[in-house]
């Protein structure tokens, strides 16, 4: 069970949070995300990537706690601050983040813990496996300009996990994609997540998938928790969500909180 409680105040462009470019901003959270898939809800600009990057490492908090379990990623009471490397976070990028220069197999060896005692031959085994697992196995020699959109997500989910992550989080990593590709990719990582049993935070601002992949959601709205719970209950507040978020028609929301329902029985 991950839970977070941190406040970090941003002024101008920073390096940390440099699409934020000259306004205030103050992220202010407290929540708990369960095992299972936690969506994180919410408009752009809200904190949801900033929230993903400060469980990474990659944003420093300024006071609060993070921790997975019984291990403390953050706390600024005791000074604790473990490096990115050392906290055992699977992150997907939005834009998948592959390196252009190396095949899928080398990027998903590129992720491999840093063991000196394996083999070349067993990391190459490994990432074939992890490939495997995806049911693409086939692209291992393909280079990233080669593949399709859900190839390539694919191959950056692999490369996620091949560094045995404690937990994974997933920014907008469906963006990119077709509706046809979207739907097999959304089955494909809750079917991961059941597979390797750690939890999943997969950021969105598209209802129909925190409906459909969802065990838990949290929304955000200028930098703080607006409501968490269960993703049909959390997500039924259609007047105080925006149009943006809430792009699908009356009907396909009533459609896909009903399926969320029968989930549910």
């Amino acid at each position: 069970m991950l839970h977070v409680l941190i406040k970090k105040r941003f002024g101008g462009v920073t390096q940390e949070l440099p699409e934020e470019k000259n306004r205030s901003f103050t992220l202010d959270l407290e929540f708990t995300a369960p095992d299972g898939v936690t969506i994180i809800f919410g408009p752009s600009g809200s904190g949801k990537t900033t929230c993903l990057r400060a469980i990474a490492g990659i944003v420093t908090p300024d006071e609060g706690h993070i921790s997975l379990g019984d291990r403390l990623y953050f706390d600024s009471a005791s000074g604790i601050k473990l490096p990115v490397q050392q906290r055992r976070v699977g992150f997907v990028f939005q834009d998948y983040a592959l390196f252009p220069h190396l095949t899928a197999e080398q990027n998903v060896t590129y992720g491999l813990r840093d063991d000196r005692g394996t083999s070349k031959a067993r990391k190459r085994e490994r990432a074939r496996e992890l490939l495997a697992l995806l049911g693409i196995e086939y692209t291992a020699l393909q280079y990233p300009r080669e593949l399709s959109g859900g190839e390539g997500q694919r191959v950056a989910l692999a490369r996620a996990l091949a560094s045995d992550p404690a937990i994974m989080l997933l920014d907008e990593p469906l963006s990119a994609v077709d509706l046809k590709t979207r739907t097999l990719l959304l089955a494909e990582i809750v079917s991961t997540q059941k597979r390797t049993g750690i939890p999943f935070i997969y950021v969105t601002h598209h209802y129909g998938e925190a409906i459909e992949i969802g065990s838990h959601a949290i929304v955000i709205d200028r930098g703080k928790v607006v409501r968490q719970g269960s993703p049909c209950d959390v997500l039924s507040h259609d007047t105080q969500l925006s149009d943006v978020e809430m792009s699908a028609s009356p009907q396909r929301r009533r459609d896909q909180r009903g399926n969320a329902e029968r989930k549910k029985e």
